[in-house]
C-alpha cells in the first residue's frame, strides 16, 4: 500500500513525534514531505498501519470489509459478485459521486447558500499532495531557494504538467513553517486587466462613501502583498504587454500604486512566482525585456520521466486500480504523442490520468474484456480532445498510427 497520500494528512508536529516515538534519527530539520518518505522507508507496513488506526486515518481491517461501495475494494468488490456491471450500478458505487441520504418528510432541501458555505474552502483545509521526484523535487527546491533569498521564480514548460500544482504545494509548505496561510493566483488571459489584480471600486458603495477603502474590493495581487504571503502568476505569457508591464512595480519597488487611494507597499514575506507555457504555443505573447529581467530564477520544466508519470497517474487514480502492464502502455501511448512528427500539441499528463481511470473502471464493469481492446477504445475518446495535429492532418489517424505501434492489432 501506498503510505504517503494517508500520512500527508497528519501535522508536521504528529509526524515528528512518530519519529521520536519510533527513536528515528535526523528528523528535525526535514520538511513534511521528507519526514513521510523517512517513516516509509524506516518502519514496517503493520507499524504503520497500526500508527495510522490509532490516528483515526485509516479504519481496522473489520471495518474494511464494509467498505467496497466506497471505492477503496470496489475493484475486488465488483469482481466477486458478477463478471458484468450496469452502467447504473456503475454509477451507485462511483467514489466520486456524492452520496446523500434521501430526505426524509418534512426534510427541507439545503439552498444554494447552504451549500456555498458547506464547500467554502478556507485557506488551511486545501490539501495539496504531489510526488516529488525527479525534476519537480528540483523545482521544489529552486523556489525555496529563491524566496529565502528575496527573489523572483518563474516557472518554464508545456501545459499540463504541474506547474501550478508544485506552486500551490510551495504555498501549502510555506505556511507550515510560516503560520502565513496567504496564497493567491490568477490565470491570465487576453482579458486580464491591471484592475484584476489590484481590485476595483464597488460603485454603489463608492456613491454613498467615495473613494474610501470601505469601498474598495481588493484583487489578488494586493491581498497577498498586504499579507505578506505567495502571488502566483499563471499562464503569464498570456497577459497583454499592457498588463504586463502594470507588474513590473511590484516586482522591481514592491509597491503598486492603488487608484485614489495612493502607493502601498508590500509586506514582509511578499513573494511573487510566475509561471508560464513555451512561447511558441498559440495563444501567448513575448515576454517583455523589463518584466523578463525581473525574474531572477528561471525553472524549466518538461514531462516528466517515464517512472516519475507513471508514479503520479498511479497517484491521481486511486480508486479504479489497474495493472502495471496497462499502466505502461498508457504511459507510452501519451509519450508517442509528444515524439510523433504530425503531432503540434502532444496529450499532457491530465490525458494520461484519465485514461488509467476509465480503463480501471471499464475494467470493473465487465472483467471479461481484452485489456487491451479496453486501452484502444479509452484512448481514442481521450486522445481526440487530448492532441493537436499539424494543420491538413487528420488526428484520427495519428490515433490509429499510435495505438497500432503500442498495442498492436490485438
Amino acid at each position: 500500500m501506498n503510505y504517503t497520500k494517508p500520512l500527508s494528512k497528519l501535522r508536521v508536529v504528529d509526524l515528528k513525534e512518530i519519529c521520536k516515538g519510533k527513536d528515528l534519527k535526523d528528523y528535525a530539520s526535514l520538511r513534511k514531505a521528507e519526514i513521510i518518505n523517512l517513516i516509509i522507508e524506516s518502519l514496517l507496513e503493520e507499524d504503520i498501519e497500526k500508527i495510522l488506526q490509532d490516528k483515526g486515518i485509516v479504519e481496522t481491517s473489520d471495518k474494511k470489509k464494509g467498505e467496497t461501495k466506497k471505492g477503496r475494494d470496489l475493484k475486488e468488490g465488483v469482481k466477486k459478485k458478477a463478471s458484468k456491471m450496469d452502467n447504473v450500478e456503475i454509477l451507485r458505487n462511483s467514489p466520486y459521486l456524492i452520496k446523500e441520504k434521501s430526505p426524509e418528510q418534512g426534510d427541507v432541501e439545503p439552498t444554494l447558500k447552504d451549500l456555498f458555505s458547506k464547500n467554502l474552502i478556507q485557506e488551511s483545509q486545501d490539501t495539496i499532495e504531489i510526488i516529488l521526484k525527479g525534476q519537480y523535487k528540483e523545482a521544489l527546491d529552486l523556489i525555496l531557494e529563491a524566496d529565502a533569498s528575496n527573489l523572483y521564480p518563474i516557472l518554464v514548460g508545456p501545459p499540463g504538467i504541474g506547474k501550478t500544482t508544485l506552486c500551490r504545494y510551495y504555498a501549502q509548505l510555506r505556511s507550515e513553517i510560516t503560520k502565513n496561510n496567504s496564497f493567491e493566483w490568477i490565470t491570465f488571459d487576453e482579458s486580464t486587466k491591471p484592475a484584476h489584480l489590484i481590485g476595483s471600486f464597488n460603485p454603489a458603495i463608492t456613491i454613498k462613501k467615495g473613494f474610501t477603502f470601505e469601498a474598495f474590493n481588493p484583487g489578488p495581487l494586493l491581498k497577498a502583498m498586504l499579507k505578506g504571503g505567495v502571488f502566483l502568476a499563471n499562464e503569464i505569457n498570456r497577459a497583454t504587454e499592457y498588463t504586463q508591464n502594470s507588474l513590473l512595480e511590484p516586482l522591481e519597488e514592491r509597491t503598486f500604486a492603488v487608484p485614489h487611494l495612493g502607493r502601498v507597499k508590500a509586506s514582509e514575506g511578499f513573494f511573487f512566482i510566475g509561471a508560464m507555457n513555451p512561447s511558441e504555443l498559440v495563444g501567448t505573447h513575448r515576454l517583455g525585456e523589463a518584466l523578463k529581467d525581473r525574474f531572477n530564477v528561471w525553472i524549466e520544466l518538461d514531462y516528466p520521466e517515464k517512472q516519475t508519470e507513471m508514479s503520479i497517474i498511479e497517484f491521481n487514480n486511486p480508486y479504479y486500480k489497474i495493472e502495471e502492464h496497462m499502466l505502461e502502455k498508457i504511459y507510452l501511448i501519451i509519450d508517442r504523442t509528444r515524439h510523433h512528427h504530425q503531432v503540434q500539441i502532444p496529450a499532457s499528463l491530465r490525458s494520461g490520468i484519465a485514461m488509467a481511470r476509465l480503463a480501471g473502471l471499464m475494467q470493473i464493469k465487465n472483467n471479461a474484456l481484452n485489456p487491451n481492446q479496453i486501452l484502444k477504445e479509452v484512448a481514442k475518446n481521450v486522445l481526440l480532445g487530448a492532441i493537436q495535429p499539424k494543420p491538413g492532418v487528420k488526428v484520427n489517424g495519428i490515433i490509429s498510427n499510435i495505438l497500432s505501434n503500442v498495442i498492436g492489432s490485438s
